[in-house]
């Protein structure tokens, strides 16, 4: 092993501010591209990263396989020469200047540079490594290279004797030299993954905020309901039979009013009831209640509503829900972002159920469009029943949302 003096030489010229003028030495060029190839290697994150058993595993095959007693994978930044593995150096030696790197000269090759003897090498005859301890005759390494085709670093096999290497172990040291790429690739496949696992994660926890407000908001409004209209009318209706009792002259006009009070309260229950869970559908066609939904919404808001309805009237009770609250989801869409004048809703009922929502609003920028609660919301009721959405600009602007839902789930 050539820790002890490989540790001290690199110890004399680790220093990045060396240049190879102060050692005599010829510096190699730098790769075209220079500041795309730097790009690369910056996007993998791995300067300066921990031990990986991966890496090292690769670099001992490379040194068995070549029989050579010290190895290295490293990265070239743009001033100095980080190592990732290494065997044979001192194990708290990291990096070296740039400028007295061998494996700033492999980046520049496609094949593997080979240097039999550095004594009759111009590039290296002189190099303080090659004139002194430990005195490094045979180098041979391979360019790491990414996906996109740049030079990041090599994997190199180092001897202090002069020595040949087989075309056939060049070609193994090639083919390690594939496989730390690919471990990079996987590096950053698995750092991106992991970006996206957070983002997502960060995206449900904005859905289930936004959702637990939605259903806060709905208790809230069922609330002003109960309190404001339901309450309220039975106060008054109440307050009527009081002074129908109490003997006033005009009892039946009384009588009358609290009946018409008693039948609003009626028709306000039903509604209410539908609203928070339409229990009904297997006693009422799916087509009247969507009806009333609509009749509800239109004098809600003022946007006219038209529903075109084909097929069976009953359908089962599992999928008659999920359609009335994907049709009272989209409504509830149209009124918060469209600004719609008209709503158009075509529901065909055969093999499969298709509904068809288009509104005459503002239109939705397809390119730029990020999912809500309410788009989640219908995306998951479809996908309960193994049904698919779609929702585009539509034909005479607007927005068109189409979903598709199996009959026979």
């Amino acid at each position: 092993m050539y820790a002890g003096p490989f540790r001290n030489i690199f110890e004399a010229f680790s220093d990045l501010s060396i240049t190879p003028e102060q050692v005599h030495m010829p510096i190699a060029s730098l790769p075209l591209n220079e500041d795309l190839r730097l790009q690369d290697l910056y996007s993998y994150g791995i300067l300066d990263s921990g031990k990986d058993r991966e890496f090292d595993d690769l670099l001992e095959v490379a040194a068995d396989i070549c029989g050579c007693p010290i190895a290295a994978i490293s990265f070239i930044d743009s001033e100095r020469q980080w190592f990732k593995s290494k065997i044979g150096l001192a194990d708290d030696f990291y990096e070296t200047a740039r400028s007295l790197s061998f494996c700033a000269h492999t980046i520049l090759e496609k094949d593997v540079m080979i240097v039999n003897d550095a004594r009759n090498d111009d590039r290296f005859f002189n190099h303080p490594f090659v004139e002194s301890d430990p005195n490094v005759r045979f180098y041979a390494g391979a360019p790491i290279v990414s996906p996109t085709g740049y030079n990041l670093g090599s994997i190199c096999v180092i001897d202090n004797k002069p020595r040949d290497l087989p075309a056939t172990k060049a070609r193994t040291l090639q083919i390690i030299s594939r496989q730390v790429s690919k471990l990079l690739e996987l590096r950053l496949k698995n750092k991106l993954l992991k970006q996206k696992a957070e983002e997502q994660l960060q995206l449900e926890k904005r859905l289930l905020q936004k959702t637990l407000q939605q259903h806060e908001e709905e208790k809230q409004s069922i609330g002003r309901e109960l309190h404001e209209n339901i309450a309220q009318g039975l106060a008054a209706t109440k307050f009527y039979l009081e002074m129908a009792e109490g003997g006033n002259l005009d009892r039946t006009n009384l009588i009358r009013m609290s009946r018409q009070n008693i039948a609003s309260l009626v028709n306000q229950v039903r509604e209410l009831s539908q609203a928070i869970s339409p229990s009904l559908l297997q006693q009422v066609e799916l087509k009247d209640l969507l009806r009333g939904m609509l009749k509800a919404f239109s004098s809600r808001t003022a946007v006219e509503t038209q529903l075109h309805y084909d097929g069976e009237a009953v359908v089962d009770a599992s999928l008659a829900l999920t359609i009335y609250r994907i049709v009272e989801e989209q409504l509830l869409n149209v009124q918060q972002h469209a600004h719609a004048k008209q709503v158009a809703i075509e529901i065909r009922v055969a093999a499969s159920v298709h509904i068809t929502i288009c509104d005459d609003g503002i239109g939705i920028d397809m390119l730029n469009f990020k999912r809500g609660v309410g788009i989640n919301k219908i995306l998951s009721s479809a996908e309960h029943l193994n049904g698919t959405v779609k929702l585009s600009a539509g034909p005479k602007g607007g927005c068109e949302l189409r979903v598709a839902i199996p009959a026979t789930c």
